[in-house]
Protein backbone atom coordinates (compact mmCIF):
# COMPACT_ATOMS: atom_id res chain seq x y z
CA UNK A 1 0.00 0.00 0.00
CA UNK A 2 1.19 3.52 -0.96
CA UNK A 3 2.73 5.74 1.63
CA UNK A 4 0.12 8.17 0.28
CA UNK A 5 -2.21 6.52 2.77
CA UNK A 6 -0.37 7.13 5.62
CA UNK A 7 -2.89 9.66 7.78
CA UNK A 8 -5.18 9.60 5.59
CA UNK A 9 -9.32 9.49 6.02
CA UNK A 10 -11.54 8.61 3.60
CA UNK A 11 -15.42 10.19 4.37
CA UNK A 12 -17.39 7.91 2.79
CA UNK A 13 -17.58 4.16 2.80
CA UNK A 14 -20.47 1.72 3.01
CA UNK A 15 -19.47 -1.32 5.85
CA UNK A 16 -21.34 -3.95 7.29
CA UNK A 17 -23.88 -4.93 9.01
CA UNK A 18 -26.01 -3.38 6.34
CA UNK A 19 -29.38 -4.22 4.47
CA UNK A 20 -27.33 -4.84 1.28
CA UNK A 21 -23.97 -7.23 1.36
CA UNK A 22 -21.01 -4.99 1.40
CA UNK A 23 -17.09 -5.65 0.36
CA UNK A 24 -16.33 -5.18 4.54
CA UNK A 25 -17.49 -5.39 8.07
CA UNK A 26 -17.04 -2.00 10.38
CA UNK A 27 -14.31 -4.44 11.74
CA UNK A 28 -12.33 -5.49 8.76
CA UNK A 29 -12.33 -1.62 7.88
CA UNK A 30 -10.77 -0.49 10.85
CA UNK A 31 -8.09 -3.43 10.52
CA UNK A 32 -7.30 -2.07 7.01
CA UNK A 33 -7.20 1.48 8.06
CA UNK A 34 -4.81 0.89 10.51
CA UNK A 35 -2.45 -1.63 8.37
CA UNK A 36 -2.58 1.50 5.87
CA UNK A 37 -1.53 3.81 8.05
CA UNK A 38 -4.92 6.16 7.98
CA UNK A 39 -6.00 8.38 10.36
CA UNK A 40 -9.82 7.38 10.37
CA UNK A 41 -13.03 7.71 8.27
CA UNK A 42 -16.42 7.64 8.05
CA UNK A 43 -19.30 4.78 8.67
CA UNK A 44 -22.36 5.26 6.07
CA UNK A 45 -25.19 3.41 5.35
CA UNK A 46 -28.13 4.78 3.40
CA UNK A 47 -30.99 3.03 5.84
CA UNK A 48 -29.14 2.97 9.44
CA UNK A 49 -27.60 5.40 11.67
CA UNK A 50 -24.09 4.39 12.39
CA UNK A 51 -23.15 6.65 15.30
CA UNK A 52 -22.87 3.72 18.06
CA UNK A 53 -20.78 1.76 15.91
CA UNK A 54 -18.46 3.94 15.61
CA UNK A 55 -18.44 4.58 19.04
CA UNK A 56 -17.44 1.00 19.62
CA UNK A 57 -15.01 1.14 16.55
CA UNK A 58 -13.14 3.95 18.44
CA UNK A 59 -13.11 2.17 21.73
CA UNK A 60 -11.36 -0.89 19.95
CA UNK A 61 -9.18 1.31 17.97
CA UNK A 62 -8.27 4.31 19.99
CA UNK A 63 -5.14 4.90 17.02
CA UNK A 64 -8.44 5.97 14.59
CA UNK A 65 -10.59 8.39 14.28
CA UNK A 66 -13.71 6.95 12.76
CA UNK A 67 -16.98 8.84 12.78
CA UNK A 68 -20.80 7.72 11.70
CA UNK A 69 -23.92 9.21 11.22
CA UNK A 70 -27.47 9.25 9.86
CA UNK A 71 -28.66 9.75 6.53
CA UNK A 72 -32.23 11.31 5.81
CA UNK A 73 -34.09 8.10 3.98
CA UNK A 74 -37.84 6.80 4.71
CA UNK A 75 -36.51 4.61 7.58
CA UNK A 76 -35.36 7.31 9.75
CA UNK A 77 -38.50 9.59 8.75
CA UNK A 78 -37.35 11.64 6.01
CA UNK A 79 -37.03 14.73 7.00
CA UNK A 80 -36.74 14.27 10.89
CA UNK A 81 -35.04 16.57 13.20
CA UNK A 82 -35.43 14.21 16.30
CA UNK A 83 -33.67 11.41 14.05
CA UNK A 84 -30.76 13.67 13.53
CA UNK A 85 -31.08 15.02 16.86
CA UNK A 86 -30.79 11.61 18.75
CA UNK A 87 -27.68 10.76 16.34
CA UNK A 88 -25.85 13.69 17.14
CA UNK A 89 -26.61 12.64 21.00
CA UNK A 90 -24.92 9.29 20.42
CA UNK A 91 -21.76 10.44 19.03
CA UNK A 92 -22.97 11.03 15.14
CA UNK A 93 -20.54 13.82 13.72
CA UNK A 94 -22.14 13.43 9.90
CA UNK A 95 -25.42 14.17 8.81
CA UNK A 96 -26.62 13.11 4.83
CA UNK A 97 -29.89 14.50 3.23
CA UNK A 98 -31.90 11.70 1.30
CA UNK A 99 -29.87 9.75 -0.99
CA UNK A 100 -31.04 6.63 -2.80
CA UNK A 101 -34.75 7.40 -1.59
CA UNK A 102 -33.87 11.16 -2.42
CA UNK A 103 -36.74 12.06 -5.44
CA UNK A 104 -34.15 12.94 -7.62
CA UNK A 105 -32.78 9.89 -7.92
CA UNK A 106 -34.85 7.59 -9.49
CA UNK A 107 -36.10 10.35 -11.64
CA UNK A 108 -32.50 10.93 -13.20
CA UNK A 109 -32.64 7.14 -13.72
CA UNK A 110 -36.45 7.10 -15.15
CA UNK A 111 -36.14 9.69 -17.73
CA UNK A 112 -35.54 7.12 -20.59
CA UNK A 113 -37.70 4.47 -19.32
CA UNK A 114 -41.18 4.42 -19.92
CA UNK A 115 -42.16 2.85 -17.56
CA UNK A 116 -42.23 5.63 -14.80
CA UNK A 117 -41.92 4.12 -11.05
CA UNK A 118 -44.60 6.15 -8.72
CA UNK A 119 -42.24 8.55 -6.79
CA UNK A 120 -44.74 10.19 -4.41
CA UNK A 121 -43.48 8.31 -1.44
CA UNK A 122 -39.99 9.59 -1.98
CA UNK A 123 -38.60 12.45 -0.34
CA UNK A 124 -37.70 15.78 -1.36
CA UNK A 125 -36.56 19.29 0.26
CA UNK A 126 -38.74 21.34 -1.49
CA UNK A 127 -42.62 22.60 -0.64
CA UNK A 128 -44.71 22.87 -3.84
CA UNK A 129 -43.57 26.68 -4.28
CA UNK A 130 -39.94 25.37 -4.66
CA UNK A 131 -39.40 27.21 -0.80
CA UNK A 132 -37.06 24.61 1.81
CA UNK A 133 -40.15 22.56 3.90
CA UNK A 134 -40.22 23.66 7.74
CA UNK A 135 -38.87 20.63 8.89
CA UNK A 136 -35.74 20.84 6.74
CA UNK A 137 -35.29 24.34 8.45
CA UNK A 138 -35.32 22.59 11.92
CA UNK A 139 -32.93 20.02 10.59
CA UNK A 140 -30.56 22.35 9.96
CA UNK A 141 -30.97 24.19 13.11
CA UNK A 142 -30.30 20.97 14.74
CA UNK A 143 -26.74 20.31 12.32
CA UNK A 144 -25.90 23.95 13.24
CA UNK A 145 -26.00 22.95 17.38
CA UNK A 146 -24.60 20.08 17.32
CA UNK A 147 -21.72 20.89 14.68
CA UNK A 148 -22.92 18.31 12.32
CA UNK A 149 -20.77 18.32 8.89
CA UNK A 150 -24.31 18.06 6.27
CA UNK A 151 -23.82 16.46 3.00
CA UNK A 152 -26.65 17.38 0.24
CA UNK A 153 -26.69 13.63 -0.42
CA UNK A 154 -28.53 12.76 -3.44
CA UNK A 155 -30.30 15.84 -3.95
CA UNK A 156 -31.23 17.80 -7.38
CA UNK A 157 -27.99 20.14 -7.58
CA UNK A 158 -30.76 22.91 -7.26
CA UNK A 159 -31.92 21.59 -4.04
CA UNK A 160 -28.72 20.77 -2.59
CA UNK A 161 -27.89 24.82 -3.66
CA UNK A 162 -30.76 25.71 -1.71
CA UNK A 163 -29.23 23.88 1.44
CA UNK A 164 -26.10 24.92 1.06
CA UNK A 165 -26.75 28.85 0.80
CA UNK A 166 -29.60 28.27 4.04
CA UNK A 167 -27.14 26.48 5.91
CA UNK A 168 -24.64 29.07 5.65
CA UNK A 169 -26.91 30.89 7.49
CA UNK A 170 -27.50 28.75 9.88
CA UNK A 171 -24.01 28.13 10.90
CA UNK A 172 -23.90 24.85 9.44
CA UNK A 173 -20.88 23.44 7.55
CA UNK A 174 -21.99 22.10 4.80
CA UNK A 175 -20.44 19.54 2.05
CA UNK A 176 -21.66 18.89 -1.47
CA UNK A 177 -21.50 15.27 -1.87
CA UNK A 178 -20.18 13.32 -4.91
CA UNK A 179 -20.91 16.48 -6.88
CA UNK A 180 -19.93 14.84 -10.23
CA UNK A 181 -22.39 12.22 -9.87
CA UNK A 182 -24.53 12.03 -12.84
CA UNK A 183 -27.79 12.56 -11.39
CA UNK A 184 -26.74 15.37 -9.16
CA UNK A 185 -24.36 16.97 -11.57
CA UNK A 186 -23.48 20.18 -9.78
CA UNK A 187 -22.27 23.11 -12.77
CA UNK A 188 -18.97 24.89 -11.96
CA UNK A 189 -20.79 28.24 -11.28
CA UNK A 190 -22.64 25.94 -8.62
CA UNK A 191 -19.57 24.49 -7.29
CA UNK A 192 -17.97 28.04 -7.29
CA UNK A 193 -20.76 29.41 -5.22
CA UNK A 194 -21.14 26.71 -2.89
CA UNK A 195 -17.02 27.06 -2.19
CA UNK A 196 -17.61 31.12 -1.50
CA UNK A 197 -20.35 29.87 0.91
CA UNK A 198 -18.57 27.94 2.85
CA UNK A 199 -19.09 24.81 1.38
CA UNK A 200 -16.63 21.86 1.27
CA UNK A 201 -16.69 19.96 -2.27
CA UNK A 202 -16.78 16.39 -2.16
CA UNK A 203 -15.59 13.87 -5.10
CA UNK A 204 -15.77 10.25 -5.19
CA UNK A 205 -13.59 7.20 -6.33
CA UNK A 206 -16.61 5.30 -7.24
CA UNK A 207 -17.50 7.93 -10.35
CA UNK A 208 -14.49 8.03 -12.71
CA UNK A 209 -14.31 4.24 -11.36
CA UNK A 210 -17.63 3.19 -13.26
CA UNK A 211 -17.44 5.94 -16.08
CA UNK A 212 -20.31 7.92 -15.14
CA UNK A 213 -17.12 10.95 -15.21
CA UNK A 214 -13.82 11.22 -16.98
CA UNK A 215 -11.03 11.84 -15.23
CA UNK A 216 -10.35 15.30 -17.40
CA UNK A 217 -13.96 16.25 -16.37
CA UNK A 218 -12.98 15.52 -12.47
CA UNK A 219 -9.91 17.44 -12.59
CA UNK A 220 -11.19 20.09 -14.03
CA UNK A 221 -14.02 20.91 -11.41
CA UNK A 222 -11.31 20.64 -8.43
CA UNK A 223 -9.34 22.82 -10.40
CA UNK A 224 -12.63 25.32 -10.44
CA UNK A 225 -12.76 25.07 -6.86
CA UNK A 226 -9.11 24.88 -5.44
CA UNK A 227 -7.63 20.91 -3.57
CA UNK A 228 -8.20 23.39 -0.19
CA UNK A 229 -11.82 23.26 -0.82
CA UNK A 230 -12.44 19.54 -1.60
CA UNK A 231 -12.18 16.11 0.36
CA UNK A 232 -11.47 12.79 -1.94
CA UNK A 233 -13.56 9.89 -0.89
CA UNK A 234 -14.56 6.52 -2.36
CA UNK A 235 -17.93 5.56 -1.54
CA UNK A 236 -16.90 2.14 -2.16
CA UNK A 237 -18.35 -1.15 0.19
CA UNK A 238 -20.03 -2.54 -2.85
CA UNK A 239 -18.79 -6.79 -3.14
CA UNK A 240 -18.10 -6.27 -6.92
CA UNK A 241 -15.72 -3.07 -6.15
CA UNK A 242 -12.29 -2.35 -4.81
CA UNK A 243 -11.58 -2.17 -1.37
CA UNK A 244 -11.84 1.57 -0.28
CA UNK A 245 -8.18 2.17 0.43
CA UNK A 246 -7.59 0.14 -2.57
CA UNK A 247 -9.96 2.69 -4.37
CA UNK A 248 -8.19 5.97 -1.99
CA UNK A 249 -4.47 4.61 -3.98
CA UNK A 250 -6.22 4.47 -6.78
CA UNK A 251 -8.11 8.10 -7.16
CA UNK A 252 -4.74 9.99 -5.89
CA UNK A 253 -2.41 8.18 -8.51
CA UNK A 254 -4.97 9.14 -11.39
CA UNK A 255 -5.35 12.40 -10.33
CA UNK A 256 -1.76 12.91 -10.06
CA UNK A 257 -1.59 11.78 -13.25
CA UNK A 258 -3.96 14.21 -14.67
CA UNK A 259 -1.13 17.05 -12.84
CA UNK A 260 -1.64 17.10 -9.53
CA UNK A 261 0.91 17.18 -6.77
CA UNK A 262 1.37 15.20 -3.75
CA UNK A 263 1.17 18.21 -1.67
CA UNK A 264 -2.58 18.91 -3.59
CA UNK A 265 -3.42 14.84 -2.58
CA UNK A 266 -2.44 15.46 0.78
CA UNK A 267 -4.68 18.29 0.96
CA UNK A 268 -7.45 15.97 -0.15
CA UNK A 269 -6.82 13.24 1.33
CA UNK A 270 -5.72 14.39 4.99
CA UNK A 271 -5.82 18.08 5.82
CA UNK A 272 -9.56 19.19 4.62
CA UNK A 273 -10.95 15.60 6.27
CA UNK A 274 -9.21 15.98 8.96
CA UNK A 275 -10.36 19.88 9.56
CA UNK A 276 -13.87 18.81 8.94
CA UNK A 277 -14.15 15.42 11.14
CA UNK A 278 -11.06 16.32 13.72
CA UNK A 279 -11.31 19.73 14.40
CA UNK A 280 -8.20 20.82 12.71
Amino acid sequence: MSELLKGAYDLHVHTGPDVVARKCSDLELANRMRAAGMAGGVLKSHYLDTAGRAGLLNELYPDLNIVGGIVLNRSVGGNNPWAVERSAQAGGRMLWFATLEARAYPEYHQRNNPVKQDLSSYITVLDENGRLLPEVLDVLDVAAKYHLVTGTGHLSAEEGMLLVREGQRRGVQMVVTHSELPSNLYSNEQLAEAVRLGAVIEHSYITPYTDRVTWEALAEMIRITGCENVFLSTDLGQPKNPYFDEGLEAFALELMKQGFSEDDINMMIKTVPARLIAGN
